[in-house]
């Protein structure tokens, strides 16, 4: 049997074997097409779509307005687009807190490769910068993981540029509270040797007002960004 074929017989095997489970629903994953993705097809197919036409500026769905939202035209955003991969809720909600807060650390591949074939590149130029974790945290957030996996599974450039005080924890706030809170607490890393690059996307794992990304990007801007980019996993809509 030659090295390819055998090859191929090993990866079945250990697939039969140790197929895992979905980290949706809990089914065996056996035999599924692609076994590195810890999700069952039922599973990914439960994954809600973001529905069209969304607003140029924020990407939250437009239902009466033209190309901007009615947010957007009276918040002065500092990042100058957002998009997300899903709405914040169903199986995309279940699995986003199954990272988070779960200790599933098996999703940060998927929702890395997910965000490199939908709205990021593997060759890209642009920088990709995560918004930073709260101070003194003993594990890499959400965000640090998935950013962990562009860089190392899709060849994509990290820089991590920000560091972030503590704060008051912005579940309860609105925007205007949560843009108060973070105020001053969002800075530039003194040890990285700059100058910054010109053209950044900021990372970041939910959309909520758009108060943290916009603190991020006002930092990054001041600092000499030209332009500032937004993506995240989810959208709270």
């Amino acid at each position: 049997m030659d090295g390819l074929r055998w090859s191929a017989l090993r990866g079945l095997l250990a697939e039969v074997l140790f197929p895992g489970r979905c980290l949706g629903c809990g089914e065996w994953l056996l035999l599924q097409s692609d076994h590195k993705i810890p999700v069952c097809r039922d599973c990914l197919e439960l994954l809600p779509a973001m529905s069209k036409p969304r607003c140029t500026r924020c990407g939250i769905e437009l239902i009466s307005e033209m190309e901007t939202c009615l947010r957007c035209r009276s918040t002065d955003y500092r990042f100058h687009s957002h998009m997300s991969l899903f709405p914040y809720t169903g199986m995309a909600k279940r699995l986003l807190q199954g990272l988070k807060f779960g200790g599933r650390r098996r999703l940060a591949p998927f929702f890395a490769s997910r965000l490199a074939g939908s709205m990021l590149h593997q060759g890209d130029q642009r920088v990709i910068v995560p918004v930073p974790p709260r101070p003194r945290r003993r594990e890499p957030d959400g965000v640090e993981l998935i950013a962990r996996r562009l860089e190392s599974d899709h060849g994509l450039r990290v820089l991590r540029l920000l560091q972030r005080s503590a704060s008051t924890q912005q579940k309860s706030l609105d925007y205007e509270q949560r843009r108060e809170n973070l105020r001053g607490g969002i800075r530039v890393n003194p040890r990285f040797p700059g100058p910054l690059p010109s053209d950044v996307i900021l990372l970041d794992d939910v959309f909520t007002t758009g108060a943290t990304l916009d603190a991020c990007a006002q930092v990054l801007r001041d600092a000499g960004c030209r332009e500032v980019n937004a993506v995240t996993i989810v959208m709270e809509e």
